[in-house]
């Protein structure tokens, strides 16, 4: 948001103070050029969680630590170190003996990657805005395009990260990235 503001500024200060007329006040156009792009941003950001929510409440998929926090025990009795026999079955009967309720909810949202969805939406949005935007003489091209790609691999830096930290399956992770990048195309 900040980058938006100042690049904002920037470019209407070759304005000289011109005004646009807003619900029948006079408004700095550079207040209105903030207004503008701020709004798209937020409305973009809640589509982008809203649909990251739905979607996570619709899956239900279980995330990679859950043995680990739940510890289930089988309806027959079994644990996790003797399910060797059980291997490739689909289990229903269960109940965690470990964790609390609200880690218990939370390990079953792993689908898709909230915090990938997030980052992809707003870097690729500011990638796309910079696009729309920055209309640079040609000794910042190489600038622009540098901060853009800085802006997406950040966001592909964040949904490794919750690879790695074993929040989410590759295949979660792939498809936050994919809503962040359609919502924030649509947008």
């Amino acid at each position: 948001m900040f980058q938006i503001v100042v690049l904002e500024i920037i470019r209407c200060r070759k304005d000289n103070g011109s005004k646009v007329v807003v619900w029948g006040r006079k408004v700095p156009n550079v207040l209105w050029q903030i207004y503008c792009s701020a709004a798209f941003l937020l409305l973009g950001m809640a589509f982008s969680q809203l649909s990251t929510d739905i979607i996570k409440y619709m899956v239900g998929r279980l995330r990679p630590h859950f043995y680990t926090v739940c510890q289930p025990v089988f309806g027959n009795g079994m644990t996790c170190e003797k399910i060797d026999k059980n291997f490739h079955r689909y289990v229903e009967d269960y109940r965690c003996t470990g964790g609390t309720e609200r880690q218990l909810k939370e390990m079953r949202l792993s689908f898709p990657s909230g915090h990938s969805s997030f980052s992809m939406y707003t870097m690729l949005y500011f990638a796309l805005y910079l696009q729309a935007r920055w209309h640079s003489c040609s000794n910042t091209k190489i600038l622009k395009h540098a901060v853009q790609f800085l802006a997406v691999l950040s966001s592909v830096a964040v949904a490794m990260s919750r690879i790695s930290d074993y929040k989410h399956h590759w295949s979660d992770v792939l498809g936050g990235l994919t809503l962040g990048a359609t919502v924030a195309i649509i947008t």
